[in-house]
């Protein structure tokens, strides 16, 4: 696999992070290596493989260093995102995701013609049938969602085996097992919730997946994973066979808050303090066009605001609270306000990281305050 073309030093030589302009998302690599290792003892622990989740850092250089830490594949959002990565040498991929349309099914067929393994989500028997017509005489992998509790997309548990029938009589397509989306998971109230609802989600999907592979004949893929629950720290069912874990390569300051620590969380956007308008309150130059608006519901993840307003080490400010993001401006309020002054950069821990991405053209890999890398977010905005 090539890495990125656009990679390599800022103007060609190292710089302190303090001269880049804001705002500006960094990320500290070697954070990133230790939420990798991480990741991956928390899934052999568990006796599962683990296949990432991409659409956080939309990079197929960090999506290597992921494989280089033992994931055996790499998941994607959209058809977009499979593309970047099959074009960088990705050649395992699902798509977690429904997709639904004659363009969309068309450059699906294009990539496994090119010799890519792909995966895709069902869970309605018409999304089946679009990706047959396009599929005859290929092969594309099938996983069935089934809704563990999110009651967002996904079938309910006891539909899932009359769809995977359906959907495995259907020709070029390949069952391969089932899958859940646990975001709601963020949403527990503390940590013994969390663990609570993970073991009977996670329950509930195994004897799911156990009873389609009984009927199919196959030895099923169940597929779980949220990154809250590997911040936590808390046991997954022994049946789940694949993790897919997204935001554990940089957390954030969701998963801060479930660690009790930032010092796992590796990006950050650095801000400027462009007024002071008042003793408890400060203007950052990064609003809703840089930040995510993303607040969460009181319980294991809220922070009180939109993030953590931090020092250049990454270490969060006692009282103070960044409480509201026009656009190009956020709004830090507390009594320790009077400690920022205009023009002084800080770095935001943003509440939820993976939108984030996906507003900025690069990443800058530090390391010890200085830049390594400047990394493209080639995925970014591939939305179909």
């Amino acid at each position: 696999m090539q890495g990125p073309d656009r990679a390599g030093t800022a103007d060609g030589a190292v710089t302190e992070i303090t001269d880049l302009d804001t705002p500006a998302v960094v990320v500290d690599l070697g954070r990133v290596e230790e939420n990798l290792r991480i990741g991956a003892d928390y899934a052999a622990r568990a006796g599962a493989t683990l296949r990432p989740h991409t659409k956080t850092h939309k990079s197929p250089y960090f999506a290597q260093r992921q494989v280089a830490h033992g994931a055996a594949g790499i998941c994607v959002a959209k058809v977009g995102e499979a593309e970047v990565m099959a074009a960088a040498g990705f050649h395992d991929i699902f798509i977690p995701n429904t997709i639904v349309g004659e363009s969309k099914v068309r450059r699906l067929r294009a990539m496994a013609d090119q010799g890519v393994a792909l995966a895709v989500g069902v869970d309605h028997i018409e999304q089946a049938r679009g990706l047959s017509e396009a599929m005859t005489g290929s092969a594309l992998g099938v996983m069935i969602e089934v809704d563990t509790g999110s009651h967002r997309g996904g079938v309910q548990p006891a539909d899932a085996i009359p769809l995977g029938r359906e959907v495995a009589a259907l020709p070029g397509l390949d069952v391969h097992g089932v899958y859940a989306f646990e975001g709601y998971q963020y949403g527990a109230a503390d940590r013994d919730a969390l663990a609570k609802v993970v073991w009977e989600d996670q329950e509930s999907l195994v004897a799911v997946g156990r009873a389609l592979g009984t009927v199919l004949g196959i030895g099923p893929v169940i597929s779980a994973g949220s990154t809250p629950a590997l911040s936590a720290n808390v046991p997954n069912h022994p049946g789940i066979t694949e993790l897919r874990f997204g935001t554990y390569i940089f957390n954030d300051a969701a998963q801060a808050k479930v660690m009790g620590t930032t010092e796992r969380c590796a990006a950050y956007v650095l801000a400027t303090v462009v007024a002071r308008p008042a003793a408890d309150r400060a203007i950052l130059d990064s609003g809703s066009k840089t930040l995510t608006m993303d607040a969460w519901a009181p319980g294991v993840c809220w922070t009180g605001g939109y993030g953590l307003v931090c020092d250049l080490s990454g270490k969060p400010y006692p009282d103070l609270i960044l409480t509201g993001l026009s656009e190009e401006h956020g709004i830090v309020k507390g009594t320790a306000a009077d400690i920022l002054k205009v023009g002084q950069k800080v770095l935001v821990l943003p509440n939820h990281i993976c939108p984030v991405i996906n507003l900025f053209d690069d990443m800058y890999g530090v390391r010890g305050g200085r830049v390594e890398l400047v990394l493209p977010v080639e995925a970014r905005g591939k939305l179909q």
